[in-house]
């Protein structure tokens, strides 16, 4: 897919999505890359949120609706953003439930113009690796 970060802070992920990795038979950007670039693009913004407050949390996209709007002619950027004070309720919401969701809104953009849009849900949930760990004061079962 050639995907590069192109841009990123708390608050917005922008990705790089090139066409010529992604190009279909009509010479546009295949609607399944933009698809993916978005569902990449919320992720990272999720879990770069839980990152930063030192929460470590297993970050899934739960639903995905993406709209297509104009052909992707060229190099597209894909840029998902989330208010401060989402962040915030999503981490708050993820600290005293141990998981929380959060809809994002990303974009691939082509220059000024907007070709699609995905509106994803995604879902912040306890970290596996700690309930997943074996407890060593346990005695291990033997394989039979």
């Amino acid at each position: 897919m050639g995907l590069r970060v192109h841009s990123a802070t708390r608050e917005r992920v922008e990705i790089a999505l090139p066409l010529a990795p992604n190009v279909n038979p009509h010479g546009t950007i295949f609607g399944g890359a933009q698809t993916a670039a978005c569902l990449v693009g919320g992720w990272m913004l999720m879990h770069a949120a839980f990152t930063r407050a030192g929460m470590p949390a297993q970050v899934v996209g739960k639903e995905a609706r993406c709209e297509f709007l104009a052909p992707a002619t060229g190099d597209c950027l894909v840029v998902t953003t989330c208010e401060p004070a989402e962040l915030d309720a999503l981490i708050a919401r993820f600290t005293e439930h141990g998981r929380a969701r959060q809809p994002l809104l990303t974009v691939v953009r082509l220059g000024d113009v907007e070709v699609s849009r995905l509106q994803g849900l995604y879902t912040a949930m306890g970290h596996a690796a700690s309930a997943s760990t074996p407890d060593s004061s346990q005695p291990r079962k033997s394989a039979a």
